[in-house]
């Protein structure tokens, strides 16, 4: 029974942390789990020495002005045959070599994408725009303090800009609901300086307006919306699942992609949490009902566990029992 008794005390401890994970929203959990990584390969033959001086020449940049990315350095020898271009978003071997291209990688769908490509390697400018651009910036410093921020890129055709009546509805919906709630960061098409960011979403350079919800450390959810799907309703929804109470049914890291930006402790020391009335519910709720739930589970599985271990202990005594009787012989005498 002692056994059996610490096997029920270690089984509630664990039951326990399950039962009362909740309490936080999606967005706010966001913020604590593992970001895509992202990969700059430099490719080129195992002897080619230019590959080798770019590799060399990007491993400082990384651990010094690109601290902080959500990106690794890899060296991709092209002429070694058990090389697997679809993970480097590639159908072979580039025809010219060398060639530094940067490679998307979204963990959820376990797929990866091609985001550019330098030849034969990338300069001090596009390290820059590398790290970081002004869109991105503006996305990074709101989605701190923000439900979500609302990635929008007006489009090139007679509707262009017709989602700027529902943004602005959204926003001042949001900000009464849940202050301060999402703000809207506007990219153009034909900035070069976003060339990273729009090809990492892939926009074109022609079509319909298009947003995307960004929230966490700078989380991209997917699918964005387009031309006529951009509604009051349809980014409520989105922006709604960011609000729920809890994180446990649906992780925060299979709704989307991250993008490529750099995040350190400092930022998230300036994360502020958000709690709606509906996880204020959930929790008081929970106050009252959490701790009997959980009682109630560990209630069951310890029913459970004993009665197995009753039906355990008296098939053992049986066959105890069975081995120390020695029948009587034909004749009354023992064998």
């Amino acid at each position: 029974m002692t056994v059996l008794a610490a096997g029920l005390v270690a089984l509630a401890a664990v039951l326990s942390p399950v039962a009362s994970a909740c309490g936080t929203s999606v967005r706010d959990a966001s913020f604590g789990v593992p970001r895509d990584v992202h990969r700059l390969c430099v490719i080129g033959d195992a002897t080619d020495g230019s590959a080798n001086a770019d590799y060399e020449s990007l491993a400082p940049w990384l651990e010094g002005p690109g601290a902080g990315l959500n990106l690794e350095l890899v060296r991709v020898n092209a002429d070694d045959p058990e090389v697997n271009w679809e993970e480097h978003a590639i159908p072979s071997a580039p025809p010219s070599l060398p060639v530094v291209v940067l490679v998307g990688r979204n963990s959820a769908e376990r797929r990866s994408f091609l985001i550019d490509h330098w030849e034969p390697g990338p300069n001090g400018a596009d390290l820059e725009s590398l790290r970081l651009s002004p869109v991105r910036e503006a996305v990074l410093r709101d989605v701190l303090s923000h439900v979500a921020v609302l990635l929008y890129v007006p489009g090139t055709g007679a509707d262009s800009g017709s989602a700027e009546s529902v943004l602005e509805a959204v926003v001042k919906e949001w900000k009464r609901k849940q202050p301060p709630g999402v703000s809207v960061v506007r990219a153009n098409r034909a900035d070069e300086r976003e060339r990273l960011l729009l090809s990492f979403t892939g926009i074109p350079p022609d079509g319909p307006d298009w947003v995307g919800v960004v929230f966490g450390r700078m989380k991209l959810m997917a699918p964005p919306l387009l031309g006529a799907e951009i509604t009051v309703e349809r980014l409520n929804e989105l922006i709604g699942q960011l609000t729920q109470e809890c994180s446990c049914l649906r992780s925060p890291q299979s709704m989307g992609v991250d993008m490529l930006c750099p995040w350190d402790e400092r930022m998230s020391a300036k994360v502020e949490t958000i709690i709606t009335p509906d996880i204020l519910a959930a929790r008081t709720e929970a106050e009252f009902f959490g701790s009997s739930r959980r009682l109630l589970a560990v209630t069951v599985v310890a029913l459970v566990v004993l009665a197995l271990a009753n039906v355990f202990a008296a098939t053992l005594i049986m066959l105890r029992k069975r081995r120390r009787y020695i029948p009587p012989t034909l004749n009354g005498q023992k064998g």
